[in-house]
């Protein structure tokens, strides 16, 4: 047996619990104590604050009153009246909630993984910020880079995207500001719908860093843990509800930090409900779905939609991609566009018929989205069999029509998905993974790491061609009960990424 084969399955199992909450301000319910959240604010007192570059809290410029924590205004001047105040202790990974309610033109921010010590200077302390401002109202909404200083954006480097479904925001009363921190993953919520999503401690994020106004501070963003910090910029805001739910344990899948990520094909869900797929997906730790019509109608109502998303964020999955969609005519070309729109999504994976390409060309101009197609190997010889066979129809067509490389599909046509994704790679969008047992039609699906495809081969494939997009389960094997083959394939999978690094 070679050692490819005694690769042992791992399993990671993250409790997500951001939107839970409790009825009664600066409060917990028993449900959240259960669940391991704090108060970093009682509602009352100072405790657990200080200012970022004092000793005790500041002695002006914050005033505790029926239930709220206030900044006063200093006519818009960082941090000159009572400063900005940080939490006593550092936080490594965590669930952050903070309610929040601004004045007209104000701006404020929470910031994490700050260093109170790096800026000695005047101004605010340096850490990643979930801005906070009134875009209608302050200047600075119209400054940096397409909005990066948008209420809800990573401040200066990744605007906020504030068009998924059911976004809203009350411009007179009390948001709910989450910022999740897993490891190197970060994402910020706004009222429950996610506004941004990075990853630290990679290439991109450092390249963000180094175009922006931290680019001379060392080590922007990369630190392992810091403070929490709400910011005095002058302008009157008011905070309460404060609380941290800290991630502890060894919860970080093996793809964290990758430029790839894990995720599900919704055919490997096809017998079971929305609800039982996140439920596995939520224990077995993968965020990333390819939606199917089976659990999001290619009709669904605006409502039906944002209650999906509303499910998949409260398990903290996020619909990448909808399809595969087959499409014979331009008018089911049209209905899978609106379709992929209205669903929050910037990717079709779809099977169009060969001659339907300049239509699917036209689309993708006009939506500004991509389009994978799904190969399907021996079983359909005259429409996209193989990776070789996709290529040749799009590589003249938009750069945003490409493949979902399906490496079992691909494999049993007598292809080398290693190969192919090397060769391909510039037009690879998706991923389907599974293991086949032969390189013909007679081959069928199994677990991974039970078939022929070389996995470790494959991983470092990913890396050497920098692929970003996700690595998706298709898991087609015994389908009335599923749940021990998707485990294990997601273990070896993830086994192969920790011992190729």
């Amino acid at each position: 047996m070679n050692s490819r084969k005694s690769i042992v399955t791992v399993f990671f199992i993250f409790v997500f619990a951001a939107f839970s909450s409790s009825a009664q301000d600066n409060t917990l319910s028993q449900k959240e104590i259960e669940e391991g959240w704090k108060l970093l604010w009682d509602g009352k007192t100072t405790d657990g604050w200080i200012g970022a570059k004092l000793a005790t809290f500041p002695g002006k410029g914050w005033v505790i009153k029926n239930g709220t924590l206030g900044v006063q205004p200093a006519v818009g001047k960082e941090s000159a009246n009572g400063g900005d105040i940080v939490t006593t202790r550092k936080y490594r990974n965590f669930i952050l909630k903070v309610d929040f309610k601004i004045t007209k033109g104000a701006n404020s921010g929470i910031k994490y993984f700050v260093d109170p010590g790096l800026n000695k200077g005047e101004g605010s302390a340096i850490g990643c910020e979930f801005q906070i401002l009134d875009d209608k109202n302050h200047p600075d909404a119209k400054l940096g880079v397409k909005g990066n200083r948008t209420l809800g954006s990573l401040y200066d480097l990744i605007p906020a995207d504030r068009s998924g479904v059911g976004y809203h925001f009350d411009e007179n009363g009390f948001n709910t500001a989450t910022i999740i921190v897993n490891g190197n993953r970060v994402q910020h919520y706004l009222n429950g719908v996610k506004v941004v999503e990075y990853v630290r401690n990679t290439p991109e994020f450092n390249a963000l860093v180094a175009y922006s106004k931290y680019a001379n501070w060392p080590n922007f963003g990369n630190a392992p843990e810091g403070n929490i910090l709400l910011q005095d910029h002058g302008d009157q805001v008011f905070f309460k509800n404060i609380k941290i739910k800290e991630i502890t344990g060894n919860l970080l899948p093996p793809e964290t930090g990758e430029n790839f990520k894990l995720g599900m094909a919704g055919y490997t869900f096809l017998q079971f409900d929305v609800d039982r797929t996140l439920d596995v997906m939520q224990k077995l730790d993968v965020h990333y779905l390819c939606i199917k019509d089976f659990h999001l109608p290619l009709n669904s109502t605006n409502e039906q939609i944002a209650a999906f998303h509303a499910k998949l964020a409260s398990k903290g999955v996020i619909g990448y991609a909808v399809g595969p969609i087959y499409m014979n005519s331009e008018a089911e070309i049209d209905r899978a566009f609106e379709y992929a729109k209205k669903a929050g999504v910037k990717m079709i994976v779809g099977v169009p018929l060969y001659g339907l390409l300049p239509y699917v060309d036209k689309k993708v101009k006009e939506y500004d989205m991509k389009y994978a197609i799904h190969l399907h190997g021996p079983e359909t010889p005259d429409k996209y069999p193989d990776a070789t066979d996709v290529w040749e129809h799009v590589k003249d067509l938009d750069p945003r029509i490409g493949m979902c490389l399906d490496i079992g599909h691909d494999t049993r046509y007598g292809k080398d998905p290693v190969a192919d994704l090397k060769q391909y790679h510039t037009r690879v969008f998706d991923i389907h993974i599974k293991d086949v047992t032969g390189t013909t039609k007679a081959g069928y699906s199994f677990e991974i790491g039970r078939g022929i495809i070389d996995f470790p081969a494959f991983v470092s494939a990913l890396r050497e061609v920098g692929y970003t997009g996700c690595c998706s389960l298709e898991h087609e094997r015994n389908k009335d009960d599923p749940f021990t083959g998707i485990g294990e394939s997601i273990g070896y999978f993830r086994a192969v990424i920790e011992l190729t690094k």
